[in-house]
């Protein structure tokens, strides 16, 4: 079977998983008699989707939370496999910064969230440094375990050869330490939506955060949802684009 029969296959299993989802979610509001206000049916947060696009608004918020997640997770990924490099290098370094990096991620991202805002005030700087924060673990994570997955005899057969310290990561290192690396940027697209929606429900005026929190004011269970499915499908997609990197570039496996 070929790459492109099992993408078609595996895209239809999803669309029929999530038809059944909303099969599900349809016949459980007309059974139980759930109020709209609870709960709606799908088609009408379909319906609120398709009015917000026409009126420009899905799109404006949309754009800003899809840039604040582009600058943040390209940032933080960037930041990630350059620290990880600088580890595996200087191993004296890793044992040093480590312990605060581990502080830092494991620092409550909606406590952090505060403090940002108030250094960088509501602009996209908070957002982006935010997502940054949370996308830098995973892919600092995957890179060292990567790199130090390198076998010796093959770190021993560059030494040999004289490679340089470019061509021998090139070469030797990195096809070892991709696998990992890509792993890591898998993980860090699905925590990027989450800090991005805890950036905008902190502070912002403009996005789908921002949106969940216009509609759990005004008891919009519609809104909420729309912006959920919104949220949720950038999520999809970014890993997506992630795995399909993956695939075009492991394609040597």
């Amino acid at each position: 079977m070929t790459s492109a029969t099992q993408a078609l296959a595996r895209g239809f299993s999803s669309l029929v998983v999530l038809a059944g989802a909303v099969a599900v979610w349809w016949g459980a509001v007309i059974l139980f008699r759930i109020p709209a206000f609870l709960l709606p049916t799908p088609d009408a947060v379909f319906a609120r989707f398709v009015f917000m696009a026409r009126e420009g608004q899905l799109e404006r918020h949309a754009t800003a939370t899809l840039s604040e997640l582009g600058l943040g997770f390209a940032a933080g990924a960037v930041a990630g496999l350059l620290v990880g490099w600088a580890f595996d290098r200087l191993p004296l370094l890793g044992r040093l910064f480590s312990p605060l990096i581990l502080l830092l991620q494991t620092a409550p991202k909606i406590a952090i969230a505060p403090l940002l805002l108030l250094w960088l005030g509501l602009g996209l700087g908070p957002k982006v440094v935010l997502i940054a924060l949370v996308s830098f673990f995973p892919v600092l994570t995957g890179t060292v375990s990567g790199l130090a997955a390198v076998e010796p005899g093959y770190r021993d057969l560059a030494r040999l050869l004289d490679l340089s310290a470019a061509i021998r990561f090139r070469r030797v290192e990195l096809p070892f330490a991709l696998p990992s690396i890509f792993a890591g940027l898998r993980i860090a697209t699905t925590q990027a939506v989450t800090a991005a929606v805890v950036g905008e429900l902190i502070g912002a005026t403009f996005g789908l955060g921002y949106l969940l929190s216009v509609g759990q004011e005004n008891n919009d269970a519609a809104l909420v949802l729309a912006a959920i499915l919104m949220l949720s499908t950038l999520g999809w997609a970014m890993h997506e684009i992630v795995r399909a990197v993956e695939t075009r570039v492991l394609a040597w496996r």
